[in-house]
């Protein structure tokens, strides 16, 4: 099941967040959008295939600027809650 959430925040930091994600394969993705409704990132969370799993590695959370630049890369861990915020 596809699931969807919507946060308004009066932070500095973006003033809409939403994140989606897919409860049977573990990918999600977060946007965070500015006053204007502009992206101001993002983050990607895919999950490996099974036999790509390095020991506890099972996926990699990559944070993308507005324009789709790389900021950052972290790997998504077994039997640890996902961290997408930092």
């Amino acid at each position: 099941m596809i699931r969807k959430k919507r946060i308004e925040s009066t932070s500095g930091a973006f003033a809409v967040r939403v994140d989606t994600w897919d409860d049977e394969t573990g990918e999600a993705m977060r946007v965070e959008y500015d006053g204007d409704g502009r992206p101001l990132r993002r983050a990607v969370v895919t999950r490996f295939p099974r036999e790509a799993w390095d020991d506890d590695v099972v996926g990699e959370a990559v944070w993308y600027d507005g324009h789709d630049r790389v900021l950052r890369r972290r790997p998504v861990l077994l039997g640890r809650a996902l961290v997408l915020d930092e």
